[in-house]
């Protein structure tokens, strides 16, 4: 983008323009998907009708503002519908050379330059957009390691992942391109998925079509207020939660704290099912009243395991609920990539990840997997589900998937 006099428009400064616009749109009751793309129409909107942007836009859904190409046309190996406009600054399949990520990927795209595209889009097929960390590998630590990135493929590598990841991966692709959403830097998201053999030289199995990262990311200020129906308890430490309909062990849930009637998330422990009951630190409260008291926060729960009746000693530490995060997915970002015109839309994408936070704001678009841990690895079935779940989906004779999934597994047979 360029201003009428020539000089560029700082990329910050066109995001910070579609974010206030986003913060707005969301404060006014649209849900995320629906205010990211009219955030997006109205920042070019903006710095067009102003004069302030003299480059030239090609037509796309919804329109971004583009900078034309300089570059001589290529031809590229894929080939569009006649009614699908190609937006594209360059040659979309062609590589662009000197991007700061090296041979992986091919060439940045999106709004903000954020989308890294690492293979090719396929005519026909939905898009399936998959979160990395706890959806379908564990980093965190395990066997005295930590694995943010992995050294070399090994047993506890192969621990880390998800169990039947890869045929997983080579099912699923039958119907739907794939794309990786993590809430991670790039350079970590790209090591560790070629560590995995999930994209790079050899890997022919399956279509990642592109990577996105923390940068892609918006940030939703709450605007929920207290649950007035609720009988608040300002001096609670702990809350008893029960499990809602169709929520399994591993998931994470939504609840209102008994402190300011504001939601919080917390995961459903290992051995609880719908209808049973367990009990939640709530957030701030522990550190709270252990400086209150002058107590120290690990006697403090301790007394309050013994409260319980639980056993101190064995007994599990209380599970900790958290506040909602700002940080989300907007999904409608990968719709107004000028690049994925005609190709990924609100009717053919789905997104699965085992935050709350991130299935909320897609709600029609969202499959809410259980967290992923090294330690359940020999019991972990979610990608099978899943796999049977969207193959339903991709038998069900109409393109629509913005139906809502809050609760797939119903329609998965065991």
């Amino acid at each position: 983008l360029t201003r009428a006099n020539a000089t560029p428009i700082a990329m910050s400064e066109l995001k910070q323009v579609i974010h206030t616009h986003f913060q707005r749109l969301v404060q006014e009751g649209k849900n995320p998907n629906e205010a990211a793309v009219q955030a997006l129409s109205l920042a070019r909107e903006e710095f067009y009708t102003k004069g302030r942007c003299a480059a030239e836009t090609q037509t796309a859904k919804p329109a971004v503002g583009k900078t034309a190409s300089k570059e001589p046309s290529v031809p590229s190996p894929y080939t569009r519908p006649n009614d699908v406009p190609s937006a594209s600054p360059m040659p979309f399949f062609q590589r662009q050379e000197g991007n700061r990520f090296g041979p992986l990927c091919l060439g940045l795209v999106g709004p903000f330059k954020s989308i890294c595209v690492v293979g090719q889009p396929r005519l026909g097929k939905k898009l399936l957009v998959l979160d990395i960390d706890h959806t379908i590998y564990d980093p965190s630590e395990y066997g005295g390691n930590k694995g943010s990135t992995v050294k070399q493929v090994s047993d506890e590598t192969m621990t880390r992942c998800r169990p039947r990841l890869h045929e997983f991966l080579v099912e699923v692709c039958r119907d739907f391109d794939l794309m990786v959403w993590s809430a991670s830097d790039m350079m970590r998201i790209l090591t560790l998925l070629q560590q995995l053999g999930m994209i790079g030289a050899g890997q022919s199995e399956y279509n990642i079509v592109a990577v996105l990262d923390i940068e892609s990311m918006s940030e939703m200020h709450s605007t929920d207020a207290e649950d007035v129906d609720m009988v608040l308890d300002k001096r609670a430490i702990t809350q008893t939660v029960k499990v809602p309909a169709g929520a399994i062990a591993g998931q994470q849930i939504e609840v209102r704290s008994i402190v300011d009637g504001k939601p919080m998330i917390v995961s459903v422990p290992n051995g609880h099912h719908p209808g049973d009951e367990f009990h939640v630190t709530i957030p701030g409260a522990l550190s709270t009243a252990s400086e209150e008291l002058s107590i120290e926060a690990k006697e403090l729960q301790m007394a309050l395991q013994m409260s319980l009746g639980q056993d101190a000693e064995s007994a599990p530490s209380l599970a900790k609920a958290r506040r909602r995060s700002k940080s989300v997915k907007p999904l409608s970002l990968i719709w107004a990539c000028a690049e994925f015109a005609g190709l990924y839309n609100e009717s053919n994408t789905v997104i699965v990840d085992d935050t709350v936070d991130v299935c909320r704001s897609n709600p029609n678009n969202s499959i809410q997997c259980s967290r992923y841990y090294c330690k359940d690895h020999s019991t972990d079935e979610e990608l099978i589900r899943l796999a049977k779940y969207l193959k339903h989906l991709a038998q069900l004779g109409r393109p629509e998937l913005n139906t809502g999934h809050q609760r797939w597994r119903e329609n998965v047979s065991s």
